[in-house]
Order: C-alpha cells, then sequence, then structure tokens
C-alpha cells in the first residue's frame, strides 16, 4: 500500500519538504515487518530468495562492484537473511535490518561469519560521513517505515566517489492509485504489496531528490495476480 505523500505518479507535482518526511503510522509498520518474518519462516523461502539473488542481483551488483578496491566498505541494508553482498566476494561488509537479530537465530551459520551485523530501522543509522563505497538496497524501501528519510541516511554514508545500487518492484500508475485508496480506506488490510507503491517515474522523482542516475536495469518483470509489475535496478551517484 501506499502513503499519500509518496503517491508521485507520472506528470504530477513534487510534494512540499515537509510533506515528503510524513511516513506510514509506526503501527502499520510494526504489522507488516511481522509479515515479513513470517515469510522468512517457510520452508522454502531463504533457498528461493538466495537463488534469485545469484540470478538476478549478483550479475548487476558484480559489474559495479568490481570497480572498487578488494577491501571496499559495503553496507546492505534491508539484507534480510540472504546478505546479497556476500556473494561479491569482496569489501568490509556491515548489514542493516530491524530484524537482524531473528534472522541470526532463525538461520545459524547461515549468514556470513566475517560481517558486521547491525539489528536497527535504516532511518536510525548513525555513521560517519563517507562511511561507505557502496551502498546496496534491494527490494526494501517499499517496506521501511520512511523511504525518504533512508534515502537521506544513505547520502549522507555514501562515499562521494561511491556507488548506491537501490531496485524496487515498480507499478502502473492506475494500480498505485488503487493501492493509495485501499489504504485510505483500510489501512491494517493485510498488504497484498507493501507498505509504498511506486510507479517508475515517480521513483525516479524520489531519487533524483537526493542523487544523480547513472544507469537502470529491468531485473526481472513478474506478475502478481495477474497484473504486471516490473523490479527496475537503478545505480545511483553523489550530485555533482
Amino acid at each position: 500500500m501506499m502513503n499519500e505523500s509518496l503517491n508521485t505518479h507520472d506528470g504530477e507535482q513534487q510534494q512540499s519538504h515537509r510533506a515528503l518526511y510524513h511516513a506510514v503510522s509506526k503501527q502499520l509498520w510494526g504489522i507488516y515487518q511481522k509479515r515479513v518474518f513470517q515469510f522468512w519462516r517457510r520452508e522454502k523461502a531463504l533457498k528461493s530468495r538466495q537463488v534469485f539473488s545469484k540470478r538476478y542481483y549478483l550479475p548487476l551488483l558484480k559489474s559495479f562492484a568490481d570497480k572498487f578496491e578488494e577491501h571496499a566498505a559495503i553496507l546492505e541494508i534491508g539484507s534480510g537473511p540472504v546478505c546479497v553482498a556476500q556473494y561479491l566476494g569482496k569489501g568490509q561488509q556491515t548489514y542493516i535490518d530491524p530484524l537482524m537479530d531473528d534472522y541470526r537465530k532463525l538461520f545459524p551459520g547461515v549468514m556470513p561469519e566475517k560481517a558486521i551485523y547491525i539489528a536497527l530501522m535504516a532511518e536510525k543509522m548513525e555513521f560517519p560521513t563517507s562511511s561507505f563505497d557502496m551502498v546496496v538496497c534491494l527490494d526494501t524501501l517499499s517496506d521501511v517505515h520512511n523511504p525518504e528519510l533512508v534515502m537521506h541516511k544513505v547520502h549522507h554514508v555514501l562515499q562521494p566517489n561511491g556507488c548506491f545500487v537501490v531496485s524496487m518492484d515498480l507499478w502502473p500508475v492506475w494500480l498505485a492509485r488503487m493501492h493509495l485508496y485501499l489504504y485510505r480506506l483500510l489501512p491494517v488490510l493485510p498488504q497484498f504489496n507493501r507498505l509504498y507503491s511506486y510507479t517508475h517515474q515517480g521513483f525516479r522523482n524520489t531519487l533524483l531528490r537526493h542523487f544523480e542516475i547513472e544507469e537502470e536495469f529491468v531485473v526481472r518483470p513478474s506478475f502478481s495476480w495477474l497484473l504486471f509489475r516490473t523490479e527496475i535496478l537503478f545505480v545511483c551517484k553523489h550530485k555533482t
């Protein structure tokens, strides 16, 4: 579902700076986190996501990670138990996820050993300025508490010559609008999608408030109960 202040559709005017930071309720976010954890408790969830990540995410990520030195600092936001950055085989890796402690208990010995794990909302992360060469955020910004604030934090911790790689499921305008209406009418309805829904242009506009977009790629088009959506991966850098 979608918060009204982030409902940016093609051709629509941007909301005010104040409105951009109006997030979904903390209660709704908490309900969704419980559903996320229940998803990972499914027997085949981890294996299927590992296979997906190696097949679709890794080739794209590796082409950009190869530009950095062997000991580059890499941050993955909303890593879940998969920790996709581990497949890059390089870098000093940090993983941040509000459910991190639960994942480490649920999957002992599965997540990479030589890494830093932080159980925290991305909106609350506090790292020194320019701490990371590469920040990865895959299929996550649609279910954080405040996407705009997360991107503001990423801009702060990313090196001036660093790389922000972010993917998002993107929806047709009419369907994103329907999500918004359902959120208004039934805010605690079991989510058929995520806390936020974006169109392609809407998400590009959101990214461009914080970064320059260098490239974008289709990860893999998919179908959701017969309604088409597409996951796009964006490669961003600091504005010059």
